[in-house]
């Protein structure tokens, strides 16, 4: 019986999976990003900006929650930004 196909996704040293581009989700039409602390706050952001070049998990490790003062994140795309404003949860450095 064949094994299934297996599918490879890229991953940082720490285990963190390598997320798209700002420059290739801004391709998409997206302007804006989640960023949900693993708490429970989060944050939506205006992503211009950011360079095309840099990597949405490349900012991951850089935030910090305002709730509870842990660092690290899960950046996403935004798919229902709309210039909605952004409100508070978790800080940028």
């Amino acid at each position: 019986m064949p094994r299934p196909v297996r599918r490879h996704t890229p991953a940082h040293v720490d285990g963190r999976p390598v997320k798209i581009t700002f420059g290739e989700m801004r391709e998409m039409g997206l302007r804006g990003v989640l960023v949900y602390c693993h708490c429970g706050h989060h944050v939506a952001l205006d992503a211009d900006h950011w360079p095309d070049k840099v990597r949405l998990s490349d900012l991951e490790p850089r935030f910090i929650c305002q709730g509870c003062g842990s660092r690290g994140a899960d950046v996403r795309p935004d798919f229902d930004w709309n210039g909605k404003a952004p409100f508070g949860g978790l800080g940028y450095r």
